[in-house]
């Protein structure tokens, strides 16, 4: 009896399947509809920053079956929202897009505003004549404004990061218990450690800090310090530690400004680099088009 009721349950399922297999043949779905709504949601920016050159087109792909997190400009907003439309399972939290910014140079812009036309978003301002500037919150590092520019002044830098959170400073902190008296060789008497808030080794610190190894005493917590002042306070020794570590941090931040400086300039000249040569290209291409066209055979290149 229960292989019998097994056997008439598989063929109904059977013919379920194949039912709804003709069903979708005969009779298909229509997607247009999905389409256009999903067209509406997306930004219409039209950057083709998604990979599709534009945003219906990038519709269709999603209407297809791809990724619905392609989108910089729409952010996490147009995910969840197509997640809604699409009935989708949410996702995690998309990864910040690390977009591009676009920057005028001021000193070299002529104000021809060929490239106001250009920006699908409007994050340029200016008028004919006048020095232009991009909107850094709407501008989403399309790059479609580097071609019309004819004086090459337009540059995509990254974006400024926003710093870490660090600690709570004080600001009206003790400095040395004796100002006036000079500062005598560490003991290793280890009295600064049970005073400190931040649970550290100011002894520790200072060796790293003072011998300029800046790098082991972030190791060792230099970053978590919140310059209460304290260990100063019971340092036997008079050692204004506080001042030790705030020069060992200003040493650290001014390392890593040069740094991003340097990779920013790098990258700059790069990119600068490889439009030069596209733009080189481009024209020997075009030469050599109108070459041909002329129907000149003695001028035509081999």
């Amino acid at each position: 009896m229960m292989l019998a009721t097994l056997t008439v349950l598989g063929l109904i399922s059977a013919g379920a399947g194949a039912l709804l297999a003709w069903t979708d043949r005969r009779f298909p779905r229509n997607t247009d509809a999905l389409v256009a709504a999903i067209d509406r949601t997306l930004p219409q920016t039209q950057c083709a920053q998604c990979g599709y050159p534009g945003c219906r087109p990038y519709a269709e792909a999603i209407a297809a079956g791809a990724p619905i997190d392609r989108c910089p400009p729409g952010g996490e907003g147009t995910v969840r929202a197509l997640e809604r439309l699409l009935r989708r399972a949410p996702a995690a939290t998309p990864a910040p897009v690390d977009a591009p910014l676009a920057v005028i140079d001021e000193t070299r812009c002529i104000g021809c505003a060929l490239c106001l036309p250009a920006c699908p978003v409007d994050a340029i301002i200016g008028a004919q004549t006048f020095v232009h500037t991009v909107l850094p919150d709407t501008c989403t590092g399309c790059a479609l404004c580097l071609a019309p520019c004819p004086v090459d002044c337009i540059e995509l830098v990254p974006r400024p990061r926003q710093a870490a959170a660090r600690p709570v400073r004080i600001l009206a902190r003790p400095r040395n218990r004796l100002p006036d008296e000079p500062a005598q060789p560490c003991i290793r008497c280890g009295l600064c450690a049970p005073v400190c808030p931040a649970n550290l080794l100011p002894q520790e610190l200072f060796w790293h800090a003072a011998a300029g190894a800046i790098d082991s005493a972030c190791d060792h917590g230099l970053d978590r310090c919140i310059e209460c002042g304290l260990c100063n306070q019971v340092c036997p020794s008079n050692i204004d530690l506080l001042a030790v570590f705030t020069t060992a941090r200003q040493a650290r931040a001014d390392a890593e400004a040069l740094a991003v400086e340097a990779e920013a300039a790098r990258a700059r000249f790069e990119r600068r680099s490889e439009r030069l040569a596209l733009q080189a290209a481009t024209r020997a291409d075009r030469r050599a088009q109108r070459l041909r066209d002329a129907a000149r055979p003695w001028q035509t290149p081999p």
